[in-house]
């Protein structure tokens, strides 16, 4: 097809395009005028029809009712009955008579001249009921005509129902008015009746009396039956024909547009009215309408689809013509870029031909990748068996190759001796191209990936291990401790796991520093290597903790404890560091598989049960794992936990155990004593949670609570009149917190306590490991006004140049020493020793655990200033301290404070 037979086809299109939707859219739109008219017509029709039946019914049923009503009036007439109380029960008798058989009756009665309802057909004997404001009344009793008299919807006094009164005047001989008698026709009857015809929600069907009034309508409204028509196009219309139809554009009824039909016999009285709302009768219309124009556009986008495909279509010819010369310019092109692509690549792209991969293109970068040019690559054809399958160990590598079509096959590694004697990592990604044109052949790229290999070693070496000792990590403990496990299960033998750790390392990495503590590490574990046996594993779990995997271990484990001995006896010699020589010690814990446990995780936790007994035992040794332990750990987790809930749900109270000062006899302090009441067990020992606290470090919130809640109290018991000095323990992991300081100056001002009312106790421990911190933060506490003591004084390292340099204002004589003084000498001695020294460096001594008034009298006479113990009193509640001690805070002459003598002192 030519250049111009498109472009004329073309505009063919164009005129389809404009020229089709624009006929659909004529036809279309006067289809829908005329099913448009064909629809009204037919709804005009409708409502007139069931307006000339309305009204032939109408007819029917008023005619019917009149026929009753006359019935009535003669049988009146013929009895000579007057609208009397003599007459009532006769006039009921007729006028039930006359309702029996009659469905549209809804009641029946008589009216006396004077407009006062006399009788009725329901009610004997009635109350007569007041008419005179009824319709039918004001109209007969001005129009001595006897005839029918159709009068306005009227609702019952009684029932509340409507009904349409029909009435007739019965005269005396002179044409006085002697009697009315109604019947009023049920409006219900009416609307069962229409309703039946179903002619859809918006239908509305009416009875218009000839003066316009409505005296019925279908749904029934009160409004409807006060509006009066006569001014209506309505009428205008019945004064043109007795039936008929129109269509009202704003209706009175609901203000919408209605087709109205209508019908009126001669003979009555009534009219007959049927209305639908215009909306409604066109909904069949509008759906019809929308469907015809659905389909229009439906079938104009089909159409115009088609019509753009095959412009598009026309589109593709055209560029086809003119692309044809231009494509072979850029395949010679393609060429040519391809070429220099293939020899800028970073790899070797080449083609081989099968069976034994000879090699019939290899681009030019060969020698620059491999050391090896691409001459030799093709002239040899051995070269890829020889060359790039042979690796500097010998072995082969050859591809997996499937003949079974195109496609990938999986990448081969080779690992050559380049002609330098570099040796390089090469990945060739094969291909098996397509066979049908002859011999099959692959086509590749070979990349040097040596850069990759050292990168995955090294990554090797950093997941799998431990860059200071050079031994195995914990991920290759657990991938060996893994394998080693899968095979005993297998052979059913034993495997034993052994965590070691260096005891007290963190006391010597504080003390010497981190890079000599690596150092230690380092010779810790060449000395553990050295212990090892040939099929052993050792491995670094992190810090100072490693860990043994042995292998076929006996049944009685005699060789991991063997292996125990030589690493106990391996560290009796001495480590040199830094020009120190350090003896250390390690603790080991032992798990056996499949005894201890199944799985690496199950035995290393039961090891690291077993290592906690052996540092609890006193360190320096093993400890093989049993069950016990594992009840015990059970225990230590259940006490962590309640520990650690204990504040929150406040189990913790403390006690106060009072201070008497020998100079005068008064109580000049307390001391607070943390207790634990645990819901269900009870007290737990002080010293049992105190040790867990200060291993698991949540002494440090307990801690806290204590010194907060002691100075509160001490507040309080100020404003009760005891002024007393608060003693606060301060444990050690407490001491070491770098907020310590904050935490004091914190509950001080929280509490309004004066700083010389708090005292804070401090064991000489506290000293050892961080001394310069430690006497730091003292100095900044004792600037606040607060007085520190050295508690259990004597018991611990009792360094002199320690207590020179500690800004501390008393010593508190531990009751070690007091218990058998004034009898045994060496306590004796000890504490003279104390106190002379105390003395000498103007400081205050409390001794505790006093009991008996021996011991009182012997302190005081060695000058001791304070006391404290059982002999004075129990650690109190503070509801009891306070009962006790408020009332006076000195014991004069000699006698407690609660009124006692001194030589009958309290009991345990």
């Amino acid at each position: 097809m030519t250049l111009h037979s498109v472009r004329k086809l073309r505009r063919g299109l164009m005129a389809l395009v404009i020229a089709l939707p624009a006929l659909y859219v004529l036809f279309a739109g006067i289809a829908i005028w005329q099913d448009y008219h064909s629809t009204i017509r037919q709804a005009e029709s409708d409502v007139r029809n069931i307006a000339t039946t309305l009204s032939e019914h109408a007819l029917r049923t008023f005619g019917e009712t009149d026929i009753r009503l006359r019935a009535v009036i003669s049988e009146i007439e013929g009895r000579g009955l007057t609208p009397t109380a003599d007459h009532e029960r006769a006039l009921h008798q007729i006028l039930a008579v006359a309702l029996q058989d009659a469905p549209e009756v809804g009641g029946m009665g008589i009216l006396s001249p004077d407009g006062w309802m006399r009788a009725s057909a329901s009610v004997y004997p009635m109350r007569p009921v007041n008419s005179r404001d009824r319709e039918y009344y004001a109209y007969l009793s001005l129009h001595p005509e006897r005839g029918m008299h159709i009068s306005r919807s009227v609702q019952s006094r009684s029932s509340g129902k409507w009904s349409i009164p029909v009435a007739r005047r019965l005269d005396n001989p002179d044409g006085s008015l002697r009697m009315i008698a109604s019947f009023g026709v049920d409006m219900a009857y009416f609307d069962r009746v229409y309703r039946r015809l179903q002619l859809g929600e918006s239908s509305r069907l009416l009875l218009v009396r000839r003066d316009g009034w409505v005296i019925m309508e279908t749904p029934l409204t009160v409004e409807a039956l006060n509006r009066n028509l006569a001014a209506t196009q309505l009428f205008r219309s019945l004064q043109q024909a007795p039936t008929g139809v129109f269509q009202n554009e704003r209706s009175i009824v609901d203000g919408s547009a209605r087709v109205v039909g209508y019908a009126s016999l001669p003979e009555s009285q009534v009219i007959a009215v049927a209305s639908v709302a215009r909306d409604e009768i066109l909904k069949p219309w509008v759906t019809h309408s929308l469907q015809i124009a659905g389909i229009g556009a439906l079938s104009t986008l089909l159409l115009l689809g088609l019509l753009r495909s095959l412009w598009l279509r026309l589109d593709d010819l055209e560029a086809t013509q003119e692309g044809l010369a231009r494509r072979n310019q850029e395949l010679d092109a393609a060429r040519r870029r391809f070429q220099e692509l293939v020899d800028g690549i970073d790899g070797v792209v080449w083609e081989a031909t099968l069976p034994n991969f000879h090699f019939t293109y290899v681009s030019g970068n060969a020698e620059a990748i491999t050391g090896h040019g691409a001459e030799q690559w093709v002239e040899d054809p051995h070269f890829w068996r020889d060359k790039l399958c042979t690796g500097p160990d010998g072995k082969q590598a050859e591809p997996a190759l499937v003949i079974g079509g195109p496609g990938l096959f999986k990448p081969v590694e080779h690992h050559i001796l380049a002609p330098d004697g570099r040796e390089i990592w090469l990945r060739s990604n094969i291909m098996l191209a397509d066979a049908s044109v002859g011999r099959m052949h692959v086509r590749g790229v070979t990349i040097d990936i040596t850069g990759q290999k050292e990168s995955e070693q090294q990554l090797f070496q950093a997941i799998h291990v431990d860059s200071l000792t050079r031994l195995p990590n914990r991920h290759a403990l657990v991938d060996s401790a893994g394998h080693a496990l899968a095979l005993a299960q297998h052979n059913q033998s034993i495997v034993a796991i052994v965590l070691i750790d260096i005891d007290n390392f963190n006391t010597l990495n504080d003390s010497l520093g981190h890079e000599p503590g690596d150092e230690v590490l380092v010779q810790v574990a060449q000395r553990l290597q050295g212990c090892l046996g040939p099929t052993d594993m050792l491995a670094r779990m992190g810090g100072d903790e490693f860990a043994v995997v042995m292998e076929e271990v006996d049944r009685v484990a005699l060789k991991v404890e063997h292996l125990a001995e030589r690493i106990n006896a391996a560290f009796k010699r001495k480590i040199p560091v830094e020009g120190r020589e350090l003896y250390l010690t390690v603790s080991m814990g032992i798990a056996l598989f499949p005894q201890d446990g199944l799985d690496y995780q199950a035995l290393v936790r039961n090891a690291d049960t077993a290592l906690y007994r052996a540092k609890a035992a006193g360190r320096n040794g093993w400890q093989f794992f049993d069950h016990s332990m594992a009840r015990q750990v059970e225990h230590r987790l259940d006490m962590e936990t309640a520990l650690r809930q204990a504040i929150e749900h406040e189990e913790f109270r403390l006690y106060y155990q009072p201070q008497l000062s020998l100079q005068d006899g008064g109580i000049v302090g307390a001391e607070a004593l943390v207790r634990w009441e645990r819901p269900g067990v009870g007290k737990v020992p002080t010293q049992e949670f105190i040790d867990l606290a200060e291993e698991s470090g949540f002494i440090v919130a307990l801690g806290n609570w204590v010194l907060r809640t002691a100075c509160n109290q001490a507040v309080a018991w100020s404003r009760a009149g005891l002024n007393l000095r608060i003693a606060v323990n301060v444990s050690v992991v407490q001491l070491r917190q770098p907020d310590f300081v904050d935490q004091v100056r914190y509950a001080l001002a929280l509490s309004g306590l004066s700083s010389h009312r708090l005292e804070l106790e401090i064991t000489e421990g506290a000293f050892i490991a961080d001394i310069l911190g430690t006497l730091d933060k003292l100095h900044q506490i004792k600037a606040m006004g607060v007085e520190l003591a050295v508690d259990d004084f004597g018991t611990g390292y009792s360094s002199l140049s320690y207590l020179k340099q500690m800004p501390v204002d008393r010593l508190k004589i531990d009751q070690s020493f007091v218990r058998d003084i004034p009898h045994n000498p060496n306590d004796c001695a000890i504490v003279r020793a104390i106190l002379a020294m105390a003395s000498n460096l103007n400081l205050q001594v409390i001794a505790e655990g006093v009991e008996s008034e021996e011991q009182l009298e012997f302190l005081r006479a060695e000058g001791c200033q304070e006391i404290q113990g059982y002999f004075l009193s129990r650690p109190l509640s503070p509801e009891n301290f306070s009962s006790r001690f408020v009332a006076s805070g000195r014991a004069p002459g000699g006698r407690t404070v609660d009124g006692a003598s001194a030589s009958a002192g309290g009991t345990r």
